[in-house]
């Protein structure tokens, strides 16, 4: 049997429990995102609506992008706008879980981002 197949069941465990939930996620905007993107996370004149990621990148939901912006990789960069992006530092602290990721690979996060990457991604908009 390969490793792959074995680890699979597992990564999508680690990926469903209660600290990464969509739950957990909304906890965490409520606490640090809603001052820029509101309580429905519809953004506004600079800052995007968070609810229409999927539809910007072509009706799939950019998970690795995603995942880049909340966890610093793309830190320093113009999010929208010409508007950076805040460093929420504490987001990047605490247990970790691996992530596993459409390419097949797998990424170690903390938590708190994947909470917040499965909130985003269960308020995504399916069309106008």
């Amino acid at each position: 049997m390969k490793p792959v197949l074995v680890l699979a069941p597992l990564l999508a465990l680690a990926a469903c429990s209660p600290t990464t939930s969509p739950q957990a996620g909304r906890s965490l905007f409520a606490q640090n995102c809603v001052q820029c993107h509101g309580a429905d996370a519809r953004g506004g004149d600079t800052v995007p609506d968070l609810t229409g990621i999927a539809l910007r990148a072509g009706g799939a939901y950019p998970q690795v992008m995603v995942l880049d912006k909340l966890d610093g990789y793309a830190r320093g960069q113009a999010a929208y706008a010409g508007v950076k992006m805040p460093e929420f530092g504490y987001l990047l602290t605490g247990p970790l879980t691996r992530v596993p990721l459409p390419d097949g690979m797998s990424r170690e996060l903390p938590e708190k981002i994947v909470a917040l990457d499965s909130y985003l991604r269960s308020i995504q908009r399916t069309g106008d």
